[in-house]
């Protein structure tokens, strides 16, 4: 079977279900447990998964077929098709051409229809890079309480090794959508633990196109959204925005020195009155230097560096020369803030709009993912994202603007905050309401530990009176301490119930990855 080594680790790449079914005959005669990649956009999934030697380790990225019924909007296609292109994927299949948004409404190189509109999904997650399996089986999201991803699947292929042996289960949507059946335990967000999602079916809805806008605000001071009140008549609270507004998110910079919220915002509009016509206008998320963007990210990516890494050496030779009681260095230790701050506003201007109106207009699944035009190789992010029942919106968005007061809980970066709609499947971090999520990023290259900096805030909310569900392809906390397994456990009413049917499709463990065992207590 055809394998390929990726970063050390070496992946088996099955061309058809049957090879699946033979690689976990073999995973089953060797004793090894079993992990699918997709995209590798689950970094902290990724990472510590292809480090395990007992570990078979599959891509699917030769099961891509779709086969879509034109007539209908009824969509199969295969786990390891992207969503749309993936620039990083090591295996070099993916294309615009073979994803599966491309194959619902085709553009031309220009992303303009030459042919009516085709099919779309309800929502798309800020980027298009994953798989089908990884998209679905972390549980992710776009930025929605309208519209969910979630809500065009009807029904998955599941190939996994029973009792005896290698066997195919289907799991259906059910007809009158009973929250107990067995289908939103495996379906989706069921982190790759019931076995191999092969294939999905989706009932698609009529293309459409999105038009939007994103506008920058000082925190205190945003003409669009009370970020911080109940709202009223004139002004919507955050809350009332985020449950109103089709598709945003807002791109929060809390640091004393910037305090600024980027706000993006679309609403669906029609795709098919005057087609031919249609001319995009791309959301432009950075802007261009010499003719390019790969310049403006990989600038802001060393600037990054710079505020991270340059207080610690200067204050470390401060100290070294004038000792760290002196005047002197507390003088030249407060130059650095300033110095810092400066850098810090200097980074802001790479991804906040000189406009206070940045206007755009987009084919859905050109636009809804409007993070694609970021490089996870020149400016690579990771995250930890906390999800709240929305109703607490308000409240939180009070505890965090204290909370940022403290320069160390600011950092250097900046935070999303967003929402997502209410989900019956049973470790969806959306589980019956609708939730506001603050995703907490990090800059890859930072020298300090990303937990460090998390934990501040896995530990606040809970403590604060905000418990949260995590989501499940970023980072957790940790396992043992107060917000790990036996915290997550009671955030999930359905936890048992999916822990019951996880053993009863897995009875070998074979798809317990020593990642998934410590994380979930398995």
């Amino acid at each position: 079977m055809q394998s390929q080594l990726i970063n050390g680790t070496l992946f088996y790449l099955p061309h058809s279900i049957d090879d699946v079914k033979d690689l976990l005959r073999q995973a089953r005669q060797d004793n090894q447990t079993v992990s699918v990649r997709g995209s590798g956009h689950s970094f902290p999934l990724t990472q510590q998964t292809a480090t395990v030697t007992q570990t078979l380790h599959i891509m699917l990225s030769y099961l891509n077929a779709v086969s879509l019924d034109s007539a209908t909007g009824l969509v199969t296609v295969q786990a390891g098709c992207h969503l749309g292109l993936d620039p990083f994927d090591p295996t070099g299949v993916s294309t615009t051409e073979n994803s599966l948004c491309s194959q619902l409404d085709p553009l031309d190189a220009n992303g303009r229809r030459q042919s009516p509109p085709g099919w779309a999904l309800p929502d798309l997650g800020g980027i298009t890079h994953q798989t089908i399996g990884g998209f679905m089986a972390t549980g992710s999201s776009g930025g929605s309480t309208q519209f969910a991803f979630e809500d065009a699947l009807r029904r998955v292929k599941v190939v996994y090794h029973g009792e005896t042996g290698v066997e195919e289960r289907t799991f259906e949507r059910p007809a009158d959508n009973n929250p107990d059946d067995p289908f939103f335990g495996a379906a989706f967000a069921s982190m790759g633990l019931m076995g191999i999602v092969v294939e999905a079916t989706y009932q698609c809805i009529p293309a459409f196109n999105i038009s939007g806008s994103e506008q920058t605000f000082q925190q205190d001071d945003c003409a669009l959204v009370d970020l911080f009140g109940a709202g009223d008549a004139t002004k919507p609270g955050l809350q009332g925005f985020l449950q109103a507004t089709d598709y945003t998110r807002l791109m929060w910079w809390p640091q004393a020195a910037e305090q600024q919220m980027v706000i993006w915002q679309a609403a669906r509009t029609d795709a098919f009155t005057n087609w031919q016509t249609f001319v995009p206008k791309p959301y432009l998320e950075v802007p261009y230097i010499l003719g390019s963007q790969e310049l403006t990210e990989y600038l802001a990516g060393r600037l990054f560096e710079i505020v991270d890494r340059l207080p610690n050496w200067l204050e470390f030779l401060f100290a070294k020369w004038f000792g760290p009681t002196s005047p002197t260095y507390q003088e030249l230790v407060e130059k650095l803030e300033s110095i810092q701050d400066g850098v810090l506003h200097m980074i802001l201007k790479f991804f906040v709009s000189d406009s206070e109106n940045q206007p755009f207009q987009d084919i859905w699944w050109n636009g809804l993912p409007m993070d694609n035009q970021m490089s996870d190789e020149l400016f690579p992010v990771w995250f930890t994202e906390l999800w709240i029942p929305i109703g607490q919106t308000q409240a939180a968005m009070n505890f965090l603007r204290t909370f940022y007061e403290d320069p160390e809980n600011a950092g250097i970066f900046s935070v999303e905050l967003y929402a997502a709609k209410s989900s019956q499947f049973w470790l969806s971090p959306a589980y019956q309401t609708d939730v506001f999520r603050i995703d907490i990023f990090w800059f890859a290259k930072n020298e300090e530990d990303p937990i460090a900096y998390y934990d501040r805030f896995w530990k606040a909310l809970p403590a604060a009176g905000f418990d949260f569900r995590p989501h499940w392809g970023k980072y957790l906390p940790d396992p043992s301490g107060p917000q790990g397994t036996t915290y997550l456990r009671s955030q999930y009413p359905n936890w048992d119930k999916f822990m019951t049917l996880r053993q009863q499709m897995d009875p070998h463990n074979l798809f317990v990855t020593p990642y998934w065992k410590r994380n979930l207590g398995l």
